[in-house]
């Protein structure tokens, strides 16, 4: 009987160790999220090519708009002299129209690094930093 409660007793501690490591890796994780896994997800997002793409939209299209703004007097003076659109250097009639387009595609944008890590949720440490770190090999950080 006792060799019984040996092996019972050995089996237990075996099983502690191995939930200590587990709680040891939770930890782990929590902490690497917590302190650097955030940090790198927003990097990812400012670097990603989704948002540079959507703010260039926007960039331009805010460029057109304000440039037609300051043509509108110019445009007006050139309608008195009957030039032609095509004439008139830098006007864009669907400036207003491409901007709102703009604004709307950056209001809807998704980030698939985000939704990536939904995934990821059973994974290991190190598969979760490796989803992370494309923004941060550009730089010396990790």
């Amino acid at each position: 009987m006792k060799c019984n409660y040996e092996a019972e007793v050995e089996g237990i501690k075996k099983e502690n160790v191995a939930l200590k490591a587990s709680v040891d890796d939770l930890h782990a994780t929590k902490t690497w999220l917590l302190l650097e896994g955030a940090r790198l997800l927003a990097k990812n997002i400012h670097k990603g090519r989704e948002m540079t793409a959507t703010v260039a939209a926007v960039n331009n299209a805010m460029s057109a708009v304000g440039v037609n703004s300051g043509l509108h007097n110019g445009y007006l003076h050139a309608l008195k002299l009957k030039t032609p659109d095509s004439a008139v250097p830098l006007l864009n009639r669907n400036a207003a129209e491409e901007l709102s387009t703009a604004v709307a595609c950056f209001d809807s944008l998704t980030f698939p690094v985000v939704e990536d890590l939904s995934k990821l949720v059973d994974a290991p440490l190190f598969k979760i930093k490796e989803a992370l770190t494309f923004a941060s090999s550009e730089t010396s950080e990790k």
